[in-house]
C-alpha cells in the first residue's frame, strides 16, 4: 500500500500531534508510523447507519435484479415469462460479515431481525462477546466463505486486508451467493472478481468501491449484468455528511482544549503522554 502520511512525512511535520480524518476507512494514514512519531489518529463512525442502509440496498437490487428489470422497462420491454429475472429469498439465509465494527454490526442486525438470517462474522480484533451484541457469531474466513449466501464487507483497507477476497477465497463461494463491498476496493482482487462473474461463479456483486476510482470507463465491470455498481456514495445522505464533519471539526476542538477525542485508532499514543 502507498500512505500518504507515512514516515517520510511525519519526520517534516514535526509539530504535527494529531490526524483526523472525516471518514470511517483510514487508509493512506500509516498508523503504526503515526503512533511511533507521538501523533494521534482520529477517524468518525457519523456516516454508519448511511453505509449500512445502502449495503442492504445493494443486497437486495442483486437478489431481485431490480436494475436489470428496470433498465428493460425504460426500454419499452415487458417479459413474457420472467424466468430471467428469478430472484434469491433471503429470509432465513445465512449472511457473513467482514468486519464487525459499527457499520458490519449494523448491517449483521439487520440482516438478523429483519429477515430472520443466521449471521458469520469475520473480525480477528473482536471479542465474542461484542459479537453477540450483533447476533453474529465469530468463525475462520474459510467457513464464512463456504458456507455465507450474503458476503459483506466492513473491514478497513490495510496491509493485511489487502485483497483480502482473492481468485483462491472466490473459488469457495457458493454459486448462488452474493457478494457486496461497501468498505474499500482493494480489499477485493477485482479482476479475480470480474472473472468469477464472467464464469458466474456466483449469483452477482453489489459493489460501491473500486481499487481505482473514479472506475475506468473501460472496465469489464460496466457491461456486466450481474453486479451492481454505484460510486462509492453508500454515506452520502445530508445527515450523514453533516454529522461526519460536525464530528471531525469537534473531534479537533476537543483535542486543542485538552480533552482526549473520540474515536482514536493508536490509543496507546495516549498512555505514552501521561
Amino acid at each position: 500500500m502507498e500512505w500518504s502520511i507515512d514516515h517520510e512525512f511525519l519526520g517534516q511535520a514535526t509539530n504535527l500531534r494529531m490526524v483526523q480524518t472525516p471518514s470511517i476507512g483510514y487508509d493512506g494514514i500509516d498508523i503504526e508510523a503515526c503512533t511511533d512519531h507521538g501523533v494521534i489518529v482520529c477517524n468518525v463512525v457519523t456516516y454508519s447507519e448511511s453505509v449500512a442502509q445502502h449495503t442492504w440496498a445493494l443486497i437486495l437490487n442483486v437478489s431481485k435484479h431490480i436494475a436489470k428489470a428496470d433498465r428493460v422497462m425504460r426500454t419499452g420491454g415487458w417479459p413474457d415469462w420472467p424466468s430471467n429475472f428469478f430472484g434469491i429469498e433471503i429470509q432465513g439465509m445465512t449472511l457473513g460479515v467482514i468486519g464487525l465494527g459499527d457499520i458490519g454490526g449494523r448491517v449483521a442486525l439487520k440482516g438478523s431481525l429483519a429477515f430472520n438470517m443466521r449471521v458469520l462474522a469475520y473480525d480477528p480484533f473482536v471479542y465474542p462477546a461484542r459479537a453477540q451484541l450483533y447476533h453474529a457469531q465469530l468463525v475462520d474466513l474459510e467457513k464464512l466463505l463456504r458456507e455465507s449466501d450474503i458476503i459483506s464487507i466492513h473491514c478497513p483497507l490495510t496491509p493485511r486486508t489487502w485483497h483480502l477476497i482473492s481468485a483462491a477465497q472466490l473459488t469457495l463461494l457458493k454459486p448462488t451467493a452474493i457478494l457486496v463491498n461497501t468498505a474499500r476496493g482493494a480489499v477485493i482482487d477485482e479482476k479475480a472478481l470480474i472473472e468469477a462473474l464472467e464464469k458466474e461463479q456466483l449469483f452477482g456483486a453489489g459493489l460501491d468501491v473500486f481499487e481505482e476510482e473514479p472506475l475506468s470507463p473501460a472496465s469489464p465491470l460496466r457491461r456486466l449484468e450481474n453486479v451492481i455498481l454505484t460510486p462509492h456514495l453508500a454515506y452520502a445522505t445530508k445527515k450523514a455528511v453533516s454529522n461526519t464533519w460536525i464530528g471531525a471539526v469537534g473531534n479537533i476542538l476537543r483535542y486543542i482544549k485538552g480533552e482526549n477525542p473520540n474515536w482514536i485508532l493508536n490509543p496507546t499514543v495516549l498512555s505514552k503522554r501521561e
